[in-house]
């Protein structure tokens, strides 16, 4: 009998998680992203944790770069990098930053914008084969690199 109070607990428990996670946003895209008429300035889509679509596009990019940073050796080590996912997690966030913010950057970033989210693309999938992933890493961190520069940060 005195399973009964744990047992109705973590029914509660998990009845709250499940009509919570059920619950969408009252506003967002009701069209694919990467349509124009499902932009994030147009439909006051969030792609990123706790973002606002006012938000300083440079800090949050800054910010989601510098996140992917700290699950990546130091560059000349590409080659070790382990591809686990956390850092394919992180790559899809960073898109995700770009997504949201990235036309917002500053002229200069257009071009090293559209490099990283290429790259991130291909490596936030699992399916990337191993012996590409140190080369795109390579031209992520030069792509990345510009962006900073372009929000005067290095």
């Amino acid at each position: 009998m005195t399973r009964t109070p744990l047992r109705a607990a973590l029914v509660v428990a998990a009845l709250a998680a499940g009509l919570s996670a059920c619950q969408a946003p009252s506003s967002g895209p009701r069209t694919s992203p990467a349509s124009p008429a499902a932009s994030p300035a147009a439909t006051g889509a969030i792609y990123v944790t706790g973002a606002k679509a006012g938000d300083d596009p440079c800090a949050r990019v800054v910010s989601a770069i510098g996140y992917l940073g700290l699950s990546l050796l130091p560059p000349g080590q590409e080659e070790a990098q382990h591809w686990d996912g956390d850092v394919r997690g992180r790559f899809g966030y960073l898109r995700g930053t770009l997504e949201m913010y990235g036309t917002r950057l500053p002229a200069p970033a257009k071009d090293a914008v559209a490099a990283v989210d290429g790259v991130a693309r291909t490596l936030s999938r699992a399916g990337t084969a191993a012996s590409r992933r140190p080369g795109l890493l390579r031209r992520y961190r030069a792509a990345s690199a510009a962006v900073l520069a372009a929000c005067g940060r290095s």
